[in-house]
């Protein structure tokens, strides 16, 4: 059997299941011992879905497959017979990927991040908020994609990091035609019709699989042009709420304590800022040129 191998988000991962999401972080060299197993099982579904344990989170997702992530340290799929694979790998590289990182104590947050230099900054918020669109303006204008949409977060003694992830952003074809950026031969993202992963080239040289300083996290939400610094339980509270990847699942797995504890953590190792501007693809140019202001001033004249 041909196997796979993966250093991906500081793990080592080897699979039975070819991850071209992930062809960046490919090793030609096998791992001796693997942080991370993802195996293909065999055409025979637990009943009783979905299942939760101290140590199993067992799932099914129609016309695409079973997945059993087991100990943080291996996952199992279950194709069905007439599922394509990008859709296999969609849930697999998604939800199964968090529930095992949320297994092995991971912080994973659904955030877009983007580095200029030695510093990078996050940006949170609801769905439909602009994470993408507002990593992407900050893209085309020279900045480095670190992750778009789930990325794993850490903290050390020098702050607080993000890991390097898929080169490559999920943006709806109005974000993309109001960047002027083109919508022909890119790959639906899944079912929805008008959103599109757009690869984002990566530049010469070593792409760095190294963390990067988080220097700045922006809370996204719509409204009048303003931004606001966030401190104390506020600003944990709105953090929390903007960034948790699939609440529901920390809690069926009882993990809603140890989650909110990462995420002070991470908040006291950084500063968060709440960031509104108008819902108007007319006004992103100015709203996004005032947050450059702000993060120059926060970062240093280099960004």
């Amino acid at each position: 059997m041909t196997f796979f191998h993966y250093g991906y988000a500081g793990l080592r991962v080897t699979s039975e299941l070819s991850l071209p999401d992930w062809s960046l972080f490919e090793s030609a060299r096998p791992f001796e011992n693997p942080d991370v197993i993802i195996r293909t099982g065999p055409a025979n579904p637990p009943l009783g879905l979905p299942g939760v344990s101290a140590k199993e989170y067992v799932f099914r997702i129609p016309d695409v497959g079973t997945y059993s992530v087991r100990d943080g340290s291996e996952i199992t799929v279950v194709a069905e017979t007439e599922a394509g694979e990008r859709e296999v790998r969609l849930f697999l590289l998604g939800t199964a990927w968090g529930v095992l990182c949320y297994q092995r104590g991971l912080l994973v947050l659904h955030a877009g991040v983007v580095q200029w230099e030695d510093g990078a900054i996050a940006f949170c918020g609801p769905a439909g908020s602009g994470k993408s669109s507002a990593g992407a303006w900050l893209v085309g204008r020279g900045w480095r994609l670190i992750g778009d949409d789930l990325c794993r977060f850490e903290t050390t003694d020098g702050g607080a990091v993000a890991y390097p992830s898929a080169p490559r952003v999920k943006l709806w074809r109005e974000a993309l035609e109001a960047m002027s950026w083109p919508v022909d031969g890119l790959e639906r993202d899944h079912f929805r019709l008008e959103k599109y992963q757009f690869p984002v080239p990566v530049p010469h040289g070593p792409h760095g699989f190294e963390p990067v300083f988080v220097r700045a996290i922006y809370l996204l939400d719509w409204g009048e042009l303003s931004l606001t610094r966030l401190t104390g339980s506020d600003a944990l509270r709105r953090f929390v709420a903007a960034a948790t990847y699939r609440p529901e699942l920390i809690e069926c797995m009882g993990l809603q304590a140890t989650h909110w504890e990462r995420c002070l953590d991470l908040a006291r190792r950084t500063t968060v800022w709440r960031f509104t501007r108008p819902r108007d693809w007319a006004a992103v140019d100015g709203a996004m040129d005032s947050l450059l202001v702000h993060v120059r001033h926060i970062m240093g004249d280099a960004a």
